[in-house]
């Protein structure tokens, strides 16, 4: 039998190697993320009293009169000036919100414990007055919400914000932020099993390589 050439020898060990490499293949075809969608998160600073407008606008924690409901109660507070309740209705009662618009203006509701009585209050405020009542402290959120304030923007994978998506108002060093943007890309073609598919049929032909390889070292000798 002729001895093998380096050549024919090289060519059936890089048959091998490659089909190795198919069948763990540990390499991703989307390196950003998989097939989860992508959406990246825009922060704007609320800087006066236009932009404050506009985030009150998109915060959940803001009760717009009318609009969200009829606001009896507080058609009932801004009329009479305050209202006297026999229980607290501020944290726990779906009726109470951390701010009210109305078409007359924007309000801040209050409460107060005199001999038992809750007594409840409307004061007029202006838009940053309000932000400044809405705004939770960046360190009660997680560390992508600092993260995107100091950069003006942060991008995830398949990953849910719900401070951004809530449109929170987000305090950090006396400055007030809040997501203004918001982009978003949908799944990858390797979502859904895509990619389990693809490995399952390079794996596959792996198999084959690493057979056809052993078939050329067997040839050889």
């Amino acid at each position: 039998m002729d001895t093998p050439s380096y050549c024919q020898f090289g060519a059936a060990l890089a048959i091998g190697v490659l089909g190795i490499g198919l069948i763990f293949n540990p390499f991703y075809f989307y390196p950003g993320g998989g097939g989860e969608p992508k959406v990246t998160h825009s922060i704007s600073e609320i800087e006066n009293e236009t932009v404050a407008q506009q985030a009150l606008g998109l915060s959940e924690r803001v009760l717009d009169c009318p609009g969200d409901r009829l606001c009896a109660l507080e058609s009932r507070i801004l009329e009479d000036g305050a209202i006297e309740s026999p229980v607290s209705v501020r944290d726990d009662g779906p009726r109470w919100y951390s701010v009210v618009q109305t078409a007359n203006g924007t309000y801040l509701p209050e409460q107060n414990v005199r001999n038992g009585t809750t007594i409840l209050t409307l004061t007029e405020a202006s838009a940053m007055e309000a932000i400044a009542q809405l705004a939770i402290p960046a360190d009660e959120r997680p560390t992508a919400v600092r993260e995107a304030i100091e950069t003006g923007s942060i991008t995830v994978y398949g990953e849910r914000i719900a401070a951004f998506e809530r449109y929170e108002v987000i305090e950090q060093d006396g400055h007030y932020y809040q997501r203004m943007g918001y982009e978003g890309i949908g799944d990858h073609w390797t979502a859904d099993g895509g990619l389990a598919i693809v490995r399952a049929l390079l794996f596959l032909l792996g198999i084959g390589l690493v057979a056809r390889s052993g078939w050329r070292f067997r040839s050889l000798y």
